[in-house]
């Protein structure tokens, strides 16, 4: 038996495109609500106390795509030079934080719940 006796089963052809189908459905939803979140949390929201948290992230970066055609053609010094003059882009990234035991997180006054009634 070689491998060209071997098929790939539409049934795993099948599978694999339904889980894509909703890898991208629940990806598109997850980016929807994060971007809802950070408004709310660029507007001053605060978080539902409980078992979930969130913070923003900061990620920076600049656009200098034309950098190192500078460099090689005026030198490192004046590149960095003319990069400083010009703002840093800052993204914000939403991240959710899972407390891993309950009885650990914050009640609404500040105290430790401990899950019991």
């Amino acid at each position: 038996m070689s491998i060209s006796d071997v098929y790939v089963t539409q049934k795993e052809l099948e599978e694999i495109a339904e889980h894509d189908r909703e890898i991208s459905w629940r990806t598109k939803r997850a980016e929807e609500l994060k971007s809802s979140v950070r408004i709310l949390l660029h507007g001053g929201a605060t978080v539902e106390p409980g078992r979930y948290d969130v913070r923003l992230e900061k990620r920076f970066g600049r656009s200098i795509p034309w950098k190192q055609c500078v460099i090689d053609r005026l030198g490192m010094a004046f590149a960095e030079l003319f990069r400083k003059q010009y703002p840093v882009h800052v993204f914000f990234e939403v991240k959710v934080v899972e407390h891993a035991v309950p009885p650990l997180w914050r009640g609404i006054d500040g105290s430790i719940e401990n899950g019991s009634s």
